[in-house]
């Protein structure tokens, strides 16, 4: 989704509602977690410490992949606040190309890494309790595939998102507008 996505100029909110910075906040926080959690499970060596580590990924995973669909479908029907006044065209399509992109990878990197797990590793189990493994064929080669598709789209995610931080920080540091502020708390 884009900056100019889903309303009008003159229907947009003047910020972000309490679900929308909710869910945004939720979401850093699982991508925050499950970076040194992927780089923790993957290079602890195994043992029931890295099955324990894969459970809380995959986990963790499946939660951020439900909050990014509950945020889409809000961000549909509430729409986003507009640009600052006077940002460069080529910065509002960043914004708009950056945003998509982050949107699209939030919601890939969770699937691939579902459909990996369930062609090579299953079961896949929410919280060691609820089974959701998707009916992937094709054993170990074919999880091996799309996990090593999810690892770089994983990677890209987290170079983006570090674009996105830099581009806030820009916002609030530099130019001094409201952008950032709209996705902050109320006071």
């Amino acid at each position: 989704m884009t900056a100019s996505t889903t309303r009008p100029e003159t229907t947009r909110p003047a910020t972000y509602s309490t679900s929308q910075k909710a869910l945004h906040w939720g979401i850093a926080l699982l991508i925050l977690v499950q970076v040194p959690l992927a780089l923790a499970m993957t290079n602890v060596g195994e043992g029931a410490l890295q099955n324990q580590l894969y459970e809380w990924h995959k986990s963790f995973g499946l939660v951020a992949l439900a909050l990014v669909a509950a945020r889409v479908l809000v961000r549909l029907s509430r729409g986003a606040p507009g640009a600052e006044a006077g940002l460069p065209t080529w910065q509002r399509r960043a914004a708009g190309v950056s945003h998509a992109a982050l949107y699209g990878l939030i919601v890939l990197v969770p699937l691939l890494g579902w459909a990996g797990t369930s062609a090579c590793c299953a079961p896949v189990n929410l919280f060691w309790s609820v089974p959701l493994t998707l009916p992937i064929s094709g054993g170990m080669p074919v999880g091996e595939r799309i996990l090593g598709v999810h690892t770089v789209a994983a990677f890209a995610l987290v170079a983006l998102v570090a674009l996105h931080t830099a581009a806030a920080l820009h916002h609030h540091l530099v130019r001094r507008d409201g952008t950032l502020r709209r996705m902050l708390a109320s006071r």
